[in-house]
């Protein structure tokens, strides 16, 4: 009985994350930055809250969407979770909008690992590894993108972030994505944040493990 109402009270949960952060109340400054490591092979996406979200311990992840724009025929591996649970739940090569392009869209599961936010700073949300490593992948531009909805595929690609907080007066706030950064060329290599644990297709490791990164200096873009 109690591990129905816990389900139960999960999904009411849930559901009230999607629709908090839906809301036009919700503060759009999540960022995304996706990147390549220190090793010249593994790429992170990261989350950066703006300067106008100062998120307390009480925030709680609901909803999110990532989706990278690669060449067509992109094959990568070593998908690995570091802030949340993120699944490939969508793919498409080639679209008449763009032949050249591949859209690989990443779910968002659960807040496990939960993932902890910082006004201005980056937390990893998951890496892979591309089986070319010189290949050049970016973030979808949700604003822009030839093959933004509606398209020829009936698909939903694009960038997408819910996130409820709670302030010092218990009232609800709801953040929500607000756009990529683009990272220019000056960088300090630096821990992004350390004994998170990660998760590679549903197992998680028994390490813990400290990321690092290289600090890039950043300005927003859709």
């Amino acid at each position: 009985m109690n591990t129905v109402k816990y389900t139960f009270a999960s999904l009411i949960l849930l559901l009230s994350f999607q629709l908090i952060a839906q809301t036009e109340g919700a503060v759009a400054d999540m960022k995304f930055v996706l990147k390549q490591l220190d090793d010249n092979t593994t790429w992170g996406v990261y989350v950066v809250p703006g300067s106008s979200i100062q998120p307390s311990k009480r925030s709680n992840t609901g909803t999110g969407q990532v989706t990278i724009v690669a060449p067509v025929g992109f094959v990568y591996a070593g998908l690995e979770n570091y802030g949340g649970t993120w699944i490939e739940n969508a793919r498409v090569d080639g679209p008449m909008e763009s032949p050249e392009s591949a859209y690989i869209s990443f779910g968002f599961v659960t807040d496990e690992p939960r993932i902890k936010y910082q006004s201005g700073k980056e937390t990893l949300l998951f890496t892979l590894i591309p089986e070319d490593t010189n290949i050049e992948i970016s973030l979808f531009n949700n604003e822009d993108d030839p093959f933004a909805t509606p398209n020829t595929y009936g698909s939903n690609p694009g960038n997408d972030l819910g996130v409820i907080d709670f302030d010092s007066d218990g009232a609800v706030i709801a953040y929500a994505y607000g756009g990529k950064m683009e990272m220019n060329a000056n960088s300090s290599s630096k821990p992004i944040f350390v004994n998170q644990k990660a998760i590679s297709n549903g197992n998680e490791t028994t390490e813990f493990k400290a990321v690092f990164a290289s600090e890039k200096v950043a300005t927003p873009s859709n």
